[in-house]
């Protein structure tokens, strides 16, 4: 019998950053193989950036995130449009991206980029998914939300 319980949310962002982390790991691991290296000006500078505004932007968003739940118990009312949710739907996604990519100038491996955007590509099948859920959920507060904000910036 088909399993009838509606997929949590929190699962499908679970199973799309594992998914970033394997293929970050794989694109480590062919780089072994294939040591196609990279040299950009200020690679460093790129990668210090990366690796504090990326980890910064997934913080912002999950603190706004849990700020959505508390009102959501307390008063009932759902709000989609604060934090760095007002700029993009998916701010952790970017963030995740934007930390692999600093790896990817610290490193100078090419792998890692390519690894990142067949990742980026990949977890893009789960944000959909994501987004039926909350539209499922949330009805018509989603739905004008997704109509006004954009998916990326």
């Amino acid at each position: 019998m088909e399993n009838l319980k509606p997929q949590s949310v929190h699962k499908v962002l679970a199973t799309s950053y594992l998914t970033y982390f394997l293929l970050c790991s794989i694109g480590l691991c062919l780089s072994i193989f294939f040591p196609i290296k990279f040299s950009v000006p200020n690679a460093s500078l790129f990668a210090t950036l990366c690796f504090i505004l990326g980890p910064a932007l997934m913080s912002w968003a999950q603190i706004t995130s849990h700020i959505f739940e508390k009102v959501k118990i307390q008063t009932g009312v759902v709000c989609f449009n604060k934090g760095p949710y007002r700029y993009l739907r998916n701010p952790t996604q970017l963030g995740l991206v934007i930390l692999v990519l600093g790896y990817a100038f610290a490193t100078g491996t090419a792998m890692l980029f390519i690894t990142t955007g067949v990742a980026y590509i990949l977890s893009n099948i789960f944000f959909k998914k994501h987004e039926s859920i909350l539209a499922d959920k949330y009805g018509e507060a989603y739905l004008k939300y997704k109509a006004s904000v954009k998916k990326v910036l």
